[in-house]
């Protein structure tokens, strides 16, 4: 294999320092959604003499230099920025022997097809076979989340290409490329296929999603459950290793030192905290809807920097955390085989007899700061009445008020989503 010299990058490129930065990146307009994915610039950091990170907003991949080429740990979303890391790595480090998928999600392999060239060995955890079946299978359904969730449009015959990996392993597997060992581990977190990668030589740990910018994505509402306790679990597998240096492929990549302890030791902790009130809760025949008003992070990590509500928030870990431990039945017979909602709002609404009445509660709940109460009124009035201009325009309005103050990027983007469509309805143009 070709040996590399060992060259220092002197063009380094730093990135955002913490998760504030990054949702202070990503801020948008009044009325508008976040816009993270995004096809443009990418920028580099070197934080270590064999190390080097490619950064775009909404996702991070790394890779090793080795005297005998470089181990690719992720590979961007798509050709595009990919195609800049490819140069990047050619210039510093030589070619790709191996890439190793941390996960299957698009924004990390998604630029796989442009290493090809070099005829890497691509390693993943055995279950990523799954996820890109799924994902094959229900393209309509997620290109429409994606529209939701990332303001994307709505492309439903867009279906997802991959590349395969070559070699697939199960709970653990450890490879030695020149002078470098890369021991791979398996974790059930984010995804049930997730892998976090040591290298003892340099003691550093690349943990891909296990840690994010902000509060760790523990709960999606629009995502299959995620993975509480295990997740919690493998940080602290990674924090047992020691690393002088945690490599995160989500916001801010780079944390060494005391700030790597540091932020195993809040994340394992926030997760930890979440988890077991949620399982408590459950112990006491506790409903989930009441159970997300109740679950609370303590003080000292409710504003931590490391934990902002920047992607996730601790009411969707709630969610997700009951769903893995319940079933949907939550022990009234109401609900054991409902009629559809809209059959309920219907009788509901022909007691009340009065959509002025409705729409008259639900102004003044919005007038008390009662937003989130006040659009479940409404919705009882324009279940019956979608045509109704005017609780079609305070649904807006309520919306509006929601989504002011909130900078959790998958609450604020649905709320924009849904304000979008109300704006249709009613015929305003931006």
């Amino acid at each position: 294999m070709t040996k590399v010299e060992d060259t220092q990058n002197t063009n380094q490129e730093t990135g955002m320092k913490n998760p504030k930065e990054f949702e202070s990146a990503i801020r948008p307009e009044k009325n508008q959604a976040f816009q993270v994915i995004r096809h443009g610039n990418v920028k580099f950091e070197h934080p270590h003499p064999n190390v080097y990170v490619a950064r775009i907003l909404i996702a991070n991949a790394s890779w090793v230099k080795t005297t005998e080429g470089t181990v690719l740990i992720d590979t961007l979303i798509g050709p595009a920025v990919a195609k800049k890391m490819f140069d990047k790595i050619h210039e510093t480090s030589g070619p790709v022997k191996y890439i190793i998928y941390t996960h299957g999600h698009m924004d990390h392999v998604g630029g796989a097809n442009v290493f090809t060239e070099d005829s890497p060995e691509i390693i993943a955890q055995r279950y990523i076979m799954e996820r890109f079946e799924k994902y094959r299978i229900l393209a309509e359904h997620r290109a429409r989340i994606g529209r939701i969730q990332f303001n994307l449009p709505f492309l439903e015959s867009r279906g997802p290409s991959f590349v395969n990996p070559t070699r697939l392993y199960d709970e653990s597997m450890t490879f030695t490329l020149g002078d470098k060992t890369f021991e791979l581990y398996h974790a059930r977190a984010e995804t049930d296929d997730h892998t976090w990668v040591f290298v003892p030589e340099i003691r550093a740990a690349f943990v891909g999603d296990l840690i994010v910018a902000g509060y760790p994505n523990v709960g999606n509402p629009f995502k299959p459950t995620r993975f509480a306790l295990s997740w919690a679990r493998a940080l602290e597998a990674v924090r047992e290793k020691e690393p002088e240096m945690v490599v995160a492929h989500g916001g801010h990549a780079v944390y060494q030192g005391d700030e790597a302890r540091e932020i195993l030791d809040v994340n394992i902790e926030a997760i930890k905290v979440i988890h077991d009130q949620v399982v408590e809760y459950i112990n006491k025949d506790i409903p989930v809807d009441e159970m997300i008003q109740m679950v609370k992070l303590p003080d000292h990590l409710k504003d931590h920097r490391y934990l902002r509500f920047v992607y996730s928030r601790p009411e969707f870990a709630v969610y997700n955390i009951y769903r893995w431990y319940h079933g949907y039945f939550d022990h009234n017979p109401a609900h054991l085989l409902p009629r559809p909602e809209k059959e309920v709002n219907e009788e509901v609404f022909q007691l009340i007899g009065d959509g002025e009445a409705i729409l008259k509660r639900a102004g003044d709940l919005l007038e008390q700061g009662q937003a989130q109460l006040a659009l479940q009124i409404l919705d009882i009035l324009l279940k019956h009445s979608p045509e109704d201009t005017g609780a079609r325009k305070l649904h807006l309005k309520i919306l509006e008020v929601l989504h002011e103050e909130d900078y959790c990027l998958m609450s604020r983007n649905t709320w924009v989503y849904f304000m979008e469509r109300d704006k249709e309805i009613l015929g305003i143009k931006d």
